[in-house]
């Protein structure tokens, strides 16, 4: 299908440009626009706001947004929706692959008096599975019928946008180090939808029932993942 090509193409082009960012970024000299940011974000005046979005940290970690996709994959199997499966495997890659970045590429975190030296900085985790799931559900969703387009755009944006901000505010990541996540979740978001995501839109299944009931009802039970 030519959407599934677009998003392909789409994945390839987060993937590479995520690639290019890290091979950019040195191993332990932030450049000039992270330690802006780091400055901006420790002024005092954003101190409350960093304290109200702690309680997000368990969910930027594997066992709150994989929890999260298989209530999602459940949901909608009880809905004979599919889609499921996309939002499940997006979950598992965005810490599969999060991981194996940091394996193979080293970046030193912002140095804190009452953390130890890490130098597994980039991309961000939290954001890379925030991305990913977000992305992934906002688009099944809407191609299932169950969201506007307007509420899949805010699903699929603002809750990666606000954790790679939590993040930022945290003084756990470089804003680089979100940005990369981001890019990371994108690619994620869009190989799975591409590649485990299923049309099933209610005109498609208008016409089927003007052809015949059977052929929709067999065509029903074949995508109800």
């Amino acid at each position: 299908m030519k959407e599934n090509r677009v998003d392909l193409v789409l994945a390839t082009s987060a993937a590479a440009a995520a690639l290019l960012l890290a091979r950019a970024l040195p191993f332990n000299e932030p450049p000039s626009i992270d330690r802006r940011v780091r400055r901006a974000a420790q002024s005092p005046a954003l101190r409350p706001l960093a304290a109200a979005m702690r309680p997000m940290f368990p969910l930027g970690l594997p066992g709150g947004y994989l929890t999260i996709a298989y209530l999602l994959a459940r949901s909608l199997r009880q809905k004979r929706r599919s889609g499921g499966p996309a939002i499940v495997t997006s979950a598992w890659a965005g810490w599969l692959v999060h991981r194996a970045i940091k394996v193979a590429y080293r970046r030193e975190r912002p140095l804190r008096g009452d953390r130890r030296r890490r130098t597994d900085s980039y991309p961000s985790g939290h954001t890379t599975g925030a991305a990913a799931l977000s992305m992934t559900t906002a688009r099944v969703l809407l191609r299932a019928g169950l969201v506007s387009r307007n509420a899949a755009i805010a699903l699929g944006t603002v809750p990666p946008l606000v954790m790679g901000a939590y993040r930022v505010l945290a003084d756990d990541h470089w804003a680089t180090d979100v940005l990369g996540g981001w890019l990371v979740g994108a690619a994620i978001a869009f190989s799975c939808d591409a590649s485990l995501g299923e049309t099933r839109s209610p005109k498609v299944l208008e016409a089927l029932r003007r052809r015949g009931p059977r052929l929709a009802r067999r065509v029903q039970r074949t995508f109800a993942t």
